[in-house]
């Protein structure tokens, strides 16, 4: 299967002489006592996706699981005072819970910082609950954000019904960039990514229903992290690239399976085999 031209120079290969700091540091921040393994999902998806470096910031219960699936990556603890380890990229949200804790991690995060951010799940929420309002965070000049909201996340960010959204969803991730100045991730069947600028509109045709499971937007948003950190670069290609690739590499788990219910594509990618060689192949 060959990578969309629209994705042309994003699987560029590795140098010779790359290390874990240059190929990309991820720093995800998430978790809770209902959500424990959420940021682990993540942290799975990353170093999937090619990350250096997986940092993890995440509470106690999720140790033990972090420890034995993701055992390369750092811990660090999260609490309202923690200080989250330098990363070329930050993913946050994924399963973190709502509360005035939580709000206060992610201002503190935010606030001042000329980084590159994905904010997901409940980091989505937080920050709709601030829009318009003075005392939420005050983002530095040069901070690049990707928001990866599905439908009802994509609705509370806007003040819009979900059926709304739904409805017209390339009109609701424009309004959503243009009101946080981010590149938006609107997931779902047909996911859109369109640009900061809202010039450029990534429409992905991969993938199937499988894909409809719990843990499935934490997985990419640490695929997006690692793609960013990789390319760091635009963050539009970097995104487009991640939902892509997790697409695609859902689609060859599901083929080898030899499901019936995937019309006209489990022929096409049973026998698959999924690889990058560096010449835009897959």
């Amino acid at each position: 299967m060959n990578i969309p031209c629209e994705l042309n120079g994003a699987f560029r290969a590795r140098a010779a002489d790359d290390n874990k700091y240059t190929v990309g540091t991820v720093t995800l921040v998430g978790g809770s006592g209902h959500y424990i393994h959420a940021p682990v999902i993540a942290g799975l998806g990353a170093r999937a996706a090619g990350a250096g470096l997986v940092q993890l910031v995440v509470p106690d219960a999720s140790r033990i699981c972090a420890g034995s699936l993701v055992p390369e990556a750092t811990f660090t603890k999260l609490v309202a005072t923690c200080v989250p380890p330098r990363a070329d990229v930050n993913v946050i949200g994924m399963g973190l819970g709502i509360s005035v804790s939580t709000e206060v991690i992610l201002s503190r995060l935010l606030s001042g910082s000329k980084g590159r951010f994905v904010l997901d799940a409940d980091a989505l929420t937080i920050l709709a609950n601030w829009y318009g309002k003075k005392d939420g965070y005050d983002p530095a000049k040069g901070q690049e954000l990707v928001l990866t909201p599905h439908e009802g996340e994509a609705a509370r960010l806007l003040g819009w019904t979900k059926e709304r959204v739904s409805s017209d969803r390339l009109a609701a991730a424009r309004e959503i960039v243009g009101r946080y100045g981010a590149t938006v991730v609107l997931k779902g069947p047909g996911t859109l990514v369109v640009s900061a600028d809202a010039a450029k509109v990534y429409e992905n045709r991969a993938g199937n229903p499988f894909m409809a499971l719990g843990g499935m937007g934490d997985l990419l948003a640490g695929v997006i992290g690692a793609r960013w950190a990789y390319l760091k670069g635009d963050p539009f290609l970097a995104a487009s690239s991640a939902v892509w690739l997790h697409a695609v590499a859902s689609d060859a788990v599901v083929g080898r399976a030899q499901d019936a219910s995937i019309v006209n594509t489990a022929a096409e990618i049973g026998s698959m085999r999924v690889r990058l060689d560096g010449k835009g192949e897959l």
